[in-house]
């Protein structure tokens, strides 16, 4: 996302209704880190149970949504963000994007924070968070259902690659799939089908379903 396009985003929360999925702090001089990891794992899961496709944590502006400006990280180091949340989140989670604005001659921070998985609340040192108005609350057990319970991300063993045959998959990496194979009966003392095809061998290890792949050419 270009400069223009973010401030046209930073325009539209500031003017949109009060969203769990958005949160300003004026942090004029400084922010805890511990703080704005709770702050990334609280709107990733709000992000996640609202489907949208990120949340957002904007530094420089007021509760009442007036610019006022921040000196946070002014002097470097606010990229090294990314690396240093990901010591605290699970699954390795950061922030899509960090973004440095300067509106009505005030600098803003726009942080962009991704959803939580699909299934797995974001959590920050083992900890889940959410948003209750304005407050930051420990994820309640509802949502953490809510979460879990989500089915929406991408299952490859269940989905067909549509347009792709047995004809688009390398001979070589269908060559080592069938060793694999092999050796793994083998293992499990059952009788391996040496004189099966290839598509029915790829089928009998689920990686086709009837010749059609569910593997990504």
């Amino acid at each position: 996302m270009d400069e223009t396009q973010m401030r046209q985003v930073v325009g539209g929360l500031l003017a949109s209704p009060e969203s769990e999925v958005v949160e300003f702090k004026e942090a004029k001089t400084n922010f805890p880190g511990k703080e704005l990891g709770k702050y990334f794992s609280a709107l990733s899961n709000e992000a996640n149970l609202r489907k949208v496709h990120c949340g957002w944590l904007i530094f420089g502006v007021s509760d009442k949504r007036q610019i006022v400006g921040t000196a946070y990280r002014q002097d470097g180091g606010l990229q090294n963000l990314k690396r240093e949340i990901t010591s605290g989140t699970n699954e390795r989670l950061t922030f899509l994007e960090i973004t440095e604005l300067m509106l009505d001659d005030k600098r803003v921070i726009v942080f962009q924070i991704p959803p939580a998985l699909p299934g797995v609340p974001t959590t920050w040192h083992g900890a889940a968070y959410a948003r209750e108005h304005d407050a930051l609350v420990p994820l309640p057990l509802n949502k953490v259902d809510l979460i879990r319970l989500d089915t929406t991300g991408a299952d490859w063993s269940k989905g067909i690659v549509e347009g792709a045959t047995l004809a688009d998959l390398d001979p070589e990496a269908i060559a080592q799939a069938k060793e694999l194979f092999a050796r793994r009966q083998r293992k499990g003392g059952n009788t391996v089908l040496q004189d099966h095809s290839d598509a029915a061998l790829l089928d009998k290890m689920g990686l086709t379903l009837n010749g059609k792949s569910r593997v990504q050419p």
